[in-house]
């Protein structure tokens, strides 16, 4: 049970777990790299869509992290090495798309085409709970700030803010970088720019695959 969790009281703790979820949320990952990728390629929408489902994505680790599953990971640990290998798969197999993208004839072709919205929302989704950095600081955050006696009302209250945050983060990203006059800036170097972030995703995907190996 964490002392700094007891010291606290719930105003102070709820911030102190905002605060540390804010800079976690908008440090770069793979959740950053397949927003922008997604607007860049597929449009706002289909970013919008993706943010959707990381934010959902966020509920995942809210219910092992704060409400006691955690145990499983720490229990269980090739269960982390498969949930590793899984991420890293996904990663590699949206990079290596990426990075072969072709110049498009116009903006249009590039905003939109006929994109299946569950898709979209799926990819976010898996990248989300697949994501071992996400994975790890919730382990870590809920070990070490929320103790035994935190009442499940203060939960409740931290794993919805979690979730509505996420999501507003990453579709302010999304609507940014679908902005028409951004993407009309950066229609002539489109595919350069899906290619350099697929580049980031065979990278993330490297590394988790490198983690899960090792």
């Amino acid at each position: 049970m964490s002392g700094l969790a007891l010291a606290q009281s719930p105003g102070s703790l709820f911030a102190a777990v905002a605060a540390a979820h804010a800079l976690a949320v908008m440090s770069p990952g793979p959740d950053l790299a397949m927003v922008s990728r997604q607007t860049l390629a597929h449009g706002r929408a289909a970013g919008v869509r993706t943010a959707l489902g990381i934010g959902c994505g966020i509920a995942f680790h809210v219910a092992y992290g704060l409400f006691g599953v955690s145990w499983a990971i720490a229990q269980f640990p090739a269960l982390l090495g498969a949930l590793k290998l899984v991420g890293a798969a996904l990663l590699l197999w949206i990079g290596a798309q990426a990075i072969r993208a072709q110049p498009q004839d116009g903006m249009t072709a590039v905003a939109t085409g006929e994109r299946a919205a569950a898709r979209d929302f799926g990819v976010g989704l898996a990248t989300n709970v697949l994501n071992v950095k996400a994975m790890l600081f919730f382990v870590a955050l809920c070990s070490t700030v929320i103790a035994g006696n935190t009442t499940t009302a203060l939960k409740l209250a931290l794993g919805a803010w979690m979730i509505v945050v996420t999501g507003v983060w990453f579709c302010l990203v999304a609507v940014t970088l679908g902005h028409p006059r951004v993407r009309a800036a950066l229609a002539s170097s489109a595919h350069w720019i899906d290619r350099a972030m697929g580049a980031i995703l065979l990278a993330l995907g490297s590394a988790m695959l490198i983690a899960a190996l090792v």
